[in-house]
């Protein structure tokens, strides 16, 4: 990929995810809610079908241990449209706050890797996406039922 189409490609993500914030700001709530009794994201928030903003990336999360896996490992299925091998996924904890990584080794994706925070006020899936050889960036998912 040449270095003017690496350019167009972040200039592009940008200008989405900028109008996706700015469409994000009018949906705020009627009522101020104390932190104290707002929702606590947890694990269960991050369960379902998920939809990348930029493109035809779809993830599906799903409750429950692979066998023989570790304690934290959950199911992820990852979609560009078609299937695309995850290798691992996992929920760790990032200042209290529980966080979905998962990594891709398939054609294409060579140990590429997401690290995504559920927002409950906005209720999407917000983080990082990582390609060994770039520099990572800022992504967000929403509910495909809710796109």
């Amino acid at each position: 990929m040449t270095i003017g189409m690496r350019i167009f490609l972040i200039g592009a993500l940008l200008s989405v995810l900028v109008g996706a914030m700015q469409a994000q700001e009018g949906l705020q709530p009627k009522y101020d809610i104390s932190a104290s009794i707002a929702k606590l994201p947890e694990q269960t928030d991050f369960f379902g079908t998920w939809l990348r903003s930029d493109g035809t990336y779809k993830i599906e999360i799903e409750a429950g241990k692979p066998a023989g896996k570790p304690a934290g490992t959950v199911v992820a299925r990852y979609f560009n449209p078609d299937p695309i091998n995850v290798e691992t996924s996992i929920f760790d904890e990032v200042e209290g706050q529980p966080r979905l990584e998962f990594v891709l080794r398939d054609e294409g994706y060579p140990g590429s890797a997401y690290r995504l925070i559920y927002l409950a006020e906005r209720r999407v899936l917000v983080g990082t996406y990582a390609r060994p050889d770039a520099e990572p960036s800022q992504v967000y998912f929403v509910r495909e039922e809710e796109q």
